[in-house]
């Protein structure tokens, strides 16, 4: 889908900087796979209820939420580079058409996470009740606002760009970088907030999720840009412009990428080298039933690949490779995070007081929450596609060069 916009919008230098046909089917069939996948997973979903996931009682949240976080790190990242780079001209990023991109990849980012929490809910026909009947003191309804707030400002900042030298866009640009920097620590303070999960109750998970949300963002900003290849004029200086702002969104991902790991050694070396201190959350990661998510999945497929990708490589491709991997690894993380602040008994003997399928401290994602997943890239996919084409059809009204 990405591919398509890509041929029809750039001349034929062009063509040879971003990708090539066999990969813009490749991406046209994989979309189309993961589509039919994720329609069976929200039939399912929408036919048996929650019957089919595999969360219950004691650990209700599960991949859907997982993912929900994930994108929101997405949208973050992706719009607080694209606006403070827009804002302070720096390479490849001072361009109208960059910001456009920004933009659309962090709406790309969010409206599937919203989708993933709709899903997740019991009613899904109270969503609304959130925004209608917020009690502010909940940080599920402060969230809510400003998420929705923060997608307001962003349309208005793409409606802005095509404006020529708008006086409100930088301002709210500047707002919208702000919302970008609040919400993916408030994920961490939402989880912090909980005292009653001591796994949860620390003041590094806010410094871990707006580290991963640096580097996702980053991340995803780069990929994108590998794909679409240089904007504008196809000259030398355009290239070595478009060059530049890659080594640029490489440097911030390694970086976010090794801030994360810093403040997890962090907090997870405390709990295991506490002399006398057991605590059952870190145990379950670090070598029970969540080891191998822990060290297989995020740290060495999703932390350890992309690293060698970043640092050894100058292949740009290889690069947008080791977002992919990267973006696996969060997700894995956001996993490790949800995941084993949920199997700790909060009164001993629970889980063996009552038998049911139910009510159970372990949980590993089902069958239909991965196809529902699929539906959810999918959908992030699309929603990516479509702006793109939406940023193309306004700047030819507008006589932007987009």
């Amino acid at each position: 889908m990405i591919g398509a916009f890509t041929l029809s919008n750039m001349g034929p230098q062009e063509h040879r900087k971003g990708l090539g046909s066999g990969w813009i089917t490749f991406l046209w069939v994989l979309w189309a796979a993961l589509l039919v996948a994720g329609l069976i997973g929200v039939w399912q979903r929408l036919m048996y209820g929650h019957n089919p996931a595999g969360y219950g009682s004691y650990v209700p949240w599960g991949l859907w939420i997982g993912l929900y976080f994930m994108g929101v790190a997405i949208a973050g990242g992706a719009f607080v580079f694209g606006a403070i780079g827009y804002v302070l001209g720096w390479p490849c990023f001072r361009r109208p058409d960059a910001l456009r991109i920004a933009i659309v990849v962090s709406l790309a980012a969010i409206l599937p996470a919203f989708t993933a929490v709709w899903l997740d809910l019991g009613r899904m026909d109270r969503l609304y009740l959130v925004l209608t009947s917020a009690t502010f003191t909940s940080m599920m309804a402060f969230n809510a606002w400003m998420y929705n707030v923060f997608v307001v400002v962003a349309a208005l900042c793409w409606l802005l760009s095509f404006a020529g030298r708008s006086v409100w866009l930088k301002p709210l640009l500047c707002l919208g970088a702000f919302l970008s920097i609040i919400f993916p620590s408030q994920s961490g303070v939402f989880f912090e907030a909980v005292a009653t999960k001591e796994y949860w109750n620390s003041p590094l998970l806010s410094m871990l999720f707006l580290s991963s949300a640096a580097a996702a963002g980053a991340g995803a900003l780069l990929l994108v840009r590998v794909i679409l290849g240089p904007l504008g004029a196809k000259d030398e200086k355009t290239v070595e412009e478009h060059n530049q702002g890659l080594r640029i969104l490489r440097l911030i991902t390694v970086a976010g990428l090794i801030a994360y790991l810093v403040f997890e050694f962090a907090e997870i070396s405390i709990e295991v080298w506490s002399p006398g201190r057991a605590s059952v959350p870190v145990q379950f990661l670090v070598t029970g039933g969540y080891w191998w998510v822990f060290w297989i999945l995020q740290l060495a497929i999703g932390a350890g690949v992309p690293l060698l990708l970043y640092v050894f490589s100058e292949n740009k491709k290889a690069w947008a490779v080791g977002t992919l991997f990267l973006m696996f690894g969060f997700v894995a993380a956001r996993m490790g995070i949800l995941v084993p602040g949920q199997i700790e008994e909060q009164i001993h003997g629970l889980e063996q007081a009552f038998q049911d399928m139910r009510l159970v401290y372990s949980y590993h994602p089902t069958l239909t929450e991965y196809l529902v997943g699929a539906f959810l890239v999918a959908m992030g996919m699309a929603v990516f596609y479509v702006g793109l084409r939406l940023t193309s059809a306004v700047g030819s009204r507008s006589g932007q060069e987009v």
